[in-house]
């Protein structure tokens, strides 16, 4: 996936033929056996930096958010690729997949619009899983500028709130957000 680490001889896979799918290993931690078993792929769209609610981390769990690049939906790569600054792999929308139920729905900020990692905050400590929000920071290339989009779970066609930061980040991808009772300062 790293074309940017080539091997021992300088090979390296050409980015454009690169594809992140979600994929599940099941393992048994009481087996002997050492080689992993088959994966399960749960998702073929080329899609990266999963997120699940995490309430549920190491636990079952059914909905997963994620990066996701679809070519399908519009994005004005011609316009996007010279201001961009360079780096690969752009995400222009985001997914949701219910991997329990297969129901699979995106939001896409805009053609001129790439996404980072998004972050899931539970509407409340007694939620269900995966009812709340998804908080990304987007670039926004027609005013070259970054925002946060906020975007309701039980709303995914669109952002409850953009808001416009005051200076412009460049392309990153990793991004979380603590609360104040994690780190003592509630």
């Amino acid at each position: 996936m790293f074309f940017w680490w080539p091997d021992a001889e300088g090979g390296a896979p050409n980015p454009q033929e690169i594809q992140s799918k979600l994929t599940r290993f099941t393992i048994d931690p009481n087996s002997t056996d050492l080689d992993l078993p088959e994966p399960e792929i749960l998702l073929r769209d080329d899609s990266e930096f999963y997120r699940i609610d995490d309430r549920f981390l190491m636990k079952q769990h059914s909905h997963c958010f994620f990066d996701l690049m679809d070519p399908k939906l519009g994005t004005d790569f011609p316009a996007i690729g010279p201001v961009m600054g360079g780096g690969f792999a752009p995400y222009n929308a985001l997914g949701h997949l219910d991997v329990k139920t297969g129901f699979y729905e995106k939001y896409f900020p805009g053609t001129k619009h790439l996404v980072q990692e998004p972050v899931f905050i539970p509407r409340s400590d007694t939620a269900v899983e995966g009812d709340g929000w998804l908080i990304v920071l987007v670039n926004n290339y027609d005013l070259m500028s970054s925002e946060l989009h906020i975007i309701d779970t039980r709303d995914f066609s669109k952002a409850q709130a953009i808001v416009c930061l005051p200076l412009r980040l460049r392309a990153g991808l990793h991004g979380n957000w603590v609360d104040k009772q994690d780190i003592g300062m509630s």
